[in-house]
């Protein structure tokens, strides 16, 4: 039937340290159909519940409130089959690093990342496995590996969730800082359906430390150069690296040219820009500055080394980048 509605809503699954969610905005309590979550089995009926009179509220067009001018609400011819295409795990929130744009802690806040740091973790295999048994993940399900640092996972619960969404023929995906170095995603990038992204965001060793406030730059381009070893043994796997550019810090020609230089020189094949988090919603209806829109420039240039920009980027700049650089 065609109606407006959203995909977020029907077929995704956000599992989150303290709450299960379905919606990217998940720091919103009202989007959340479990709260002061702690590892327990998802009651699905209530649940299947739920999504059928959130999907007769968008036919009658009553949405919630918090989803009445989301721009992700689509018309279109929706499958109201119940079932994941889409699930983020990030049940762990440690990470070695402290990227000053961090917004799991709050554009870096110290207090909050101490507390991601030291925060109590529970087993997500149960729920997961449950989830499995009662056929909530669609062929080819595509899961998202993240939270803290998927690198630092227990080695067993990470070799747990690669094998297991291989077993029900899905895709995985790994958000990493590239620091440590994983012998599990090295393989899993040899074997299946997988894509890894790794933030460097600086060409030079002194942004980088600027940026993440840890050191490890070379450790990054090293470790770097082995998953694309990898990637190349499997025309399923695809490692991108990322350059999210943060005004005032790393948005100078300099910087971006020696950051792809890098990039190309290991054999990278995808290379991701964007425009940091934060400073895009503060600075969304000002002008944008020159040296901002130099390193744009740069970057469209480099369509034909396989970089492109970020979907989520903030409108107001893709406005721009559809009416300077097409």
């Amino acid at each position: 039937m065609i109606f407006k509605c959203c995909e977020w809503a029907l077929y995704h699954l956000v599992i989150n340290s303290e709450n299960l969610t379905y919606c990217c905005q998940s720091f919103d309590k009202k989007l959340t159909f479990m709260e002061n979550y702690n590892g327990e089995l998802v009651d699905i009926d209530k649940y299947l519940k739920d999504r059928e009179i959130y999907i007769e509220r968008c036919k009658s067009g009553n949405y919630p409130d918090v989803c009445r001018d989301c721009p992700t609400l689509e018309e279109r011819d929706w499958d109201e089959t119940p079932g994941f295409i889409d699930v983020s795990v990030s049940n762990r929130t440690k990470c070695s690093c402290d990227c000053i744009y961090c917004i799991i802690s709050g554009g870096g806040r110290s207090d909050i990342k101490k507390e991601l740091n030291t925060r109590k973790v529970w087993d997500v295999k149960p729920v997961l496995s449950s989830l499995r048994d009662r056929n909530m993940f669609k062929n080819g399900c595509h899961f998202i590996i993240g939270g803290g640092e998927c690198a630092e996972y227990p080695k067993e619960e990470l070799k747990w969730l690669i094998d297991f969404v291989f077993s029900i023929n899905g895709s995985i995906e790994f958000l990493s800082a590239g620091i440590t170095y994983s012998d599990a995603i090295k393989k899993a990038l040899e074997t299946g359906e997988t894509k890894l992204k790794v933030s460097v965001d600086a060409g030079y060793k002194k942004t980088y430390e600027k940026i993440k406030r840890v050191k490890g730059f070379d450790s990054v381009w090293k470790n770097l150069k082995k998953y694309i070893q990898a990637e190349k043994k499997n025309s399923k796997a695809l490692v991108t690296i990322k350059y999210i550019i943060i005004p005032g810090i790393n948005d100078n020609l300099e910087e971006a040219k020696e950051f792809i230089k890098k990039a190309l020189s290991i054999g990278c094949k995808s290379i991701e820009i964007n425009v940091e988090f934060f400073w895009m919603n503060e600075n969304f209806d000002k002008p944008i500055t020159q040296n901002l829109k130099d390193v744009l420039i740069y970057f469209n240039s480099l369509k034909k080394q396989n970089v492109y920009f970020s979907g989520n980027i903030n409108s107001h700049i893709l406005n721009w980048l559809k009416d300077n650089l097409n």
